[in-house]
């Protein structure tokens, strides 16, 4: 198997970082963007059980039905759960493609059995990862708080990390976006 990069977003933090346990040698650098890399807590655990496991095509079905109901209101409701700001003043400050892209990933959503999977992993012992790590996250990210970023930054020895100056957990959005993308390539890209 070739050396990768390997870039982890959101709640595939813990199977990036396994992933950079388990294969030292096949990794050449990591990058976590708005990555869970703790427990997921047991309400948000619950929660995700009753809407997204067996019943998980209803759900999806919903939300895709209100959102072509009322969009702002879908919209508003996604964002609202991604942010710790005031979620009025954050859909103000979107702008058209932000907005597209909110919507687009609504309705491109289906998480099947991966998110339920997902909120039980958990990596145990990064002190192990060789790779060098970067990791980007906001401070107002309600769905990944920035401990997550902070638990990388003490347990790995080559870990950099980027607060980026978004509003929500979707940091490729927003003002920020582009330094997002700018800050990804740099790492990727140096030696």
């Amino acid at each position: 198997m070739p050396v990768v990069d390997m870039i982890g977003i959101s709640a595939a933090g813990p199977t990036a970082l396994a992933f950079a346990q388990q294969h030292p040698g096949k990794l050449r650098k990591l990058v976590l963007e708005s990555a869970v890399t703790r427990r997921w807590g047991n309400e948000i655990k619950i929660l995700s059980r009753l809407g997204f496991g067996r019943v998980e095509k209803v759900t999806w079905s919903l939300i895709k039905l209100v959102l072509k109901i009322m969009p702002n209101v879908m919209i508003r409701t996604m964002v609202q759960q991604l942010t710790t700001l005031d979620v009025h003043e954050v859909v103000s400050r979107m702008n058209k493609d932000d907005l597209m892209f909110v919507r687009r990933m609504i309705e491109t959503s289906r998480s099947g059995t991966g998110f339920i999977n997902d909120i039980e992993h958990y990596v145990d012992g990064l002190s192990g990862i060789v790779a060098p790590v970067l990791v980007m996250y906001s401070p107002n990210d309600k769905f990944v708080p920035e401990k997550n970023a902070m638990r990388v930054a003490a347990e790995v020895r080559r870990c950099e990390l980027y607060e980026v100056p978004a509003d929500t957990h979707l940091i490729w959005i927003g003002k920020a976006a582009d330094d997002v993308w700018s800050k990804r390539l740099c790492f990727l890209k140096s030696q």
